[in-house]
């Protein structure tokens, strides 16, 4: 079934949160937030947790007007004011905590997010053991809609000039899994971007039943796929991901209820550490 897509259409993520460790790893992560801040015209919160008391000044964080300079939004030795012309506001937060994951958690209780972009470095086996993980664990706890970008992988927005690049999006939904929410955020999010061709692939490991209940919506330019596949679902997923050569993964995620859930990681967070693109996660 096709509907036509809402043109009041947007995403709900009128505040964004991004921890940022300073490192080169993370700043593809801050300029997929910088570009879905522009898209929603919301506030971005760029943040850092310190060991010890936290230090008034900023002039370590990284830099968000040159990047703005740099994409042609704003001219060279452009005031810190004319960001508000484009109609976001940037702030810059530190939090003390030895532990940067409580020390982020315990920052969202008090300003809660309607969007986490978190840079993640992926491991497994004993390696995943050895390095303790932030971005999942602040994700799964605070229950928070959050977009992972991976460690080495150049994303959906070009750094360089803060175009997007959002060509092909997998969606791998359930009967349980609410897919509905995955849909509906894919639309939202390329019609933030201005994404004219796109190309979604929609995949249930199982039956096709779930895939026969979903509402596609309709828009010049926009291909929707639907497939059905038996397997493990985490290898199909990150087959078909490689296979399509997609620009993002929109998947739908609970709370972990078991004890091999803890172990292993809930399928998403199993995704996670092999996708080669961005995973936008929404908890139901």
């Amino acid at each position: 079934m096709t509907t036509p897509v809402n043109p009041a259409m947007t995403l709900p993520y009128g505040r964004i949160i991004h921890p940022s460790d300073f490192t080169e790893d993370s700043h593809t992560g801050l300029v997929h937030a910088i570009k879905l801040a522009l898209a929603t015209g919301g506030e971005l919160s760029v943040m850092h947790v310190d060991a010890d008391v936290s230090r008034a000044h900023f002039e370590d964080f990284p830099k968000v007007r040159p990047i703005l300079e740099q994409w042609g939004m704003l001219p060279k030795g452009s005031r810190r004011e004319q960001v508000r012309d484009l109609g976001i506001t940037i702030k810059k937060t530190r939090t003390a905590a030895k532990n940067p994951t409580e020390g982020i958690l315990r920052y969202l209780s008090t300003h809660p997010a309607d969007l986490l972009v978190m840079s993640t470095n992926q491991y497994e086996g004993l390696a995943r053991w050895q390095h303790s993980p932030v971005a999942e664990p602040v994700a799964r706890e605070s229950q928070t809609a959050t977009l992972f970008v991976p460690a080495n992988v150049e994303g959906f927005v070009v750094k360089e000039s803060g175009q997007p690049k959002l060509r092909r999006v997998l969606v791998p939904v359930s009967a349980d899994s609410q897919p509905q929410l995955a849909i509906d955020t894919t639309a939202q999010l390329a019609t933030a971007l201005g994404c004219d061709n796109l190309t979604v692939v929609v995949v249930h490991v199982g039956d096709d039943e779930t895939l026969q209940s979903i509402r596609y919506p309709s828009r010049t330019g926009w291909l929707w796929h639907t497939m059905t596949c038996r397997g493990n679902v985490v290898e199909v997923i990150l087959g078909m991901g490689a296979d399509f050569d997609v620009d993002l993964i929109v998947m739908t995620t609970a709370k972990q209820q078991s004890l091999l859930d803890m172990m292993r990681g809930s399928v998403t967070e199993r995704v996670l550490r092999g996708a080669r693109c961005p995973l936008l996660a929404l908890p139901v």
